[in-house]
């Protein structure tokens, strides 16, 4: 049997009769978030998807934030992956194919936290990682007997990841910047966040010879800019000082996601800075040690927070901090609170958000138990709508307090204040980035002010 399949495939090959796929990444006509660009971020999830795929596969892939969907195109398999805040239109772009006899298999993070309503619009789901699992899913595609579920027994190793397939990009996509994955895990159990349960609890490392390599297939020259999509990228010691000796020998700048426990360690703090690094984004969540005790962050004392966040300025790193509202002990203070610890400290690129119990998480199980969740609009659950009922104001006031927030930091006085005022860090990037975000900040606050707010009756 094996023989006569690969004697089929040498002959497609050959033919030039490829099987044609469509990799979708979804998204609703004129919809901004609040983290949109000019140009959207490379992304990285269907890139190394597409990697896998056989040779005898003709991949295309399109995001719809800059591309149009062709759902009339000549394809034989289409695959969709689906944040909460689009399933909706990951469901329509499925349901489309469908109608035509097209298969379409559908993974990513909701589809993975809720597969068996994923499955009412796919003929197989992908649960979690691709790793380990893809091979038979093809292989079970081309045998006609696809399941209607995939899911890994355990966590694949990182090592032969192949290199993902930039080259499919449209050239709508940023080009200044490259995204690239080191490490994937998280070992901390923040009751709000997916990724333990998408990506598991055990910090795994990709061998740094294949970042090396992978780094030298698409740098160009001194100074190119990297993202790095890790979670944690220094939670190992020994794997990120490694990283940075690497980084630093191809003399890129780069960015990633760490925690405020790296200003108490000087010698990973400055060896980040000499390889080349320009900001870390760091989730503070929240100002009120009450809330970071229960967000698994009991390692930081909130009233230590500004001294960090000056050792970190100190090497010439820009910080681009996370905060959260809506948790416990958050009451209508928090808003001001929080801005102004923003402004008085002068973080070079701040983000807000709005506590959401996405789907499979003990966040939302908690608040499902208390009864406090009245909004399951899923295209809500953007991190910028208020969807359950805050225990220390009203839902009314949690939304707008979050809104009133984004707006005083988006002000460009507010930026300019924080950046002239400020260490000066790499000012122009910063500059130019809180500009670039002010624009679908400003966006979205407009949209969601001219939407009907849910306010339950005991309020």
């Amino acid at each position: 049997m094996q023989k006569t399949k690969d004697k089929n495939i040498r002959s497609l090959l050959r033919t030039g009769h490829l099987k044609k796929v469509l990799l979708i990444f979804p998204r609703e006509k004129g919809i901004k978030f609040s983290n949109d660009t000019l140009y959207p971020f490379p992304i990285l999830g269907l890139t190394l998807l597409a990697s896998y795929f056989p040779k005898h596969y003709k991949v295309e892939i399109i995001n719809e934030v800059t591309d149009e969907v062709n759902f009339e195109a000549d394809v034989d398999l289409v695959g969709i992956t689906g944040l909460t805040c689009v399933i909706k239109r990951a469901y329509e772009i499925a349901d489309r194919f469908r109608n035509r006899g097209v298969k379409v298999i559908l993974g990513g993070v909701h589809p993975s936290l809720l597969p068996e309503e994923a499955k009412e619009h796919a003929d197989a789901v992908l649960i979690g990682e691709a790793e380990g699992i893809f091979d038979q899913l093809i292989n079970d595609l081309e045998e006609g007997r696809l399941k209607p579920f995939y899911k890994n027994r355990v966590w694949s190793e990182l090592n032969g990841t192949p290199i993902p397939r930039r080259d499919l990009l449209s050239k709508h996509h940023h080009s200044l910047f490259r995204t690239i994955e080191t490490t994937r895990g998280c070992p901390n159990r923040c009751e709000f966040c997916s990724v333990p349960i998408i990506n598991g609890r055990r910090y795994r490392l990709r061998s740094l010879k294949e970042v090396d390599l992978e780094l030298s297939s698409f740098i160009r020259k001194e100074g190119e800019y990297i993202f790095l999509a890790d979670d944690n990228v220094t939670a190992n010691k020994d794997h990120a000082l490694r990283l940075f000796e690497i980084f630093k020998r191809h003399r890129v700048k780069w960015m990633g996601f760490t925690t405020i426990r790296i200003a108490m360690d000087e010698e990973i703090l400055r060896k980040a800075k000499e390889s080349g690094c320009l900001s870390l984004f760091i989730g503070f969540e929240s100002l009120i040690q009450g809330n970071l005790d229960g967000v698994s962050k009991k390692f930081v004392q909130a009233e230590e927070l500004g001294n960090l966040i000056k050792i970190i300025q100190g090497h010439g790193i820009g910080i681009q901090g996370a905060f959260i509202f809506g948790f416990d002990e958050d009451d209508r203070t928090i808003f001001k609170k929080t801005v102004d610890f923003v402004q008085k400290h002068r973080i070079e690129l701040p983000t807000f958000s709005i506590l959401t119990p996405f789907p499979g998480t003990p966040l939302r199980k908690r608040l499902e138990e208390e009864g406090r969740i009245v909004d399951n609009d899923w295209s809500h659950y953007d991190m910028s709508h208020a969807v359950f009922i805050p225990k220390r104001m009203t839902l009314q006031e949690l939304q707008n307090g979050y809104l009133w927030a984004q707006k005083y930091a988006c002000a460009p006085r507010s930026i300019l204040k924080r950046l002239l005022w400020g260490p000066r860090n790499h000012f122009f990037f910063f500059l130019m980035s809180n500009f670039i975000l002010r624009g679908a900040q400003m966006d979205v606050i407009k949209r969601i002010k001219k939407e009907e707010i849910p306010i339950p009756r005991s309020q």
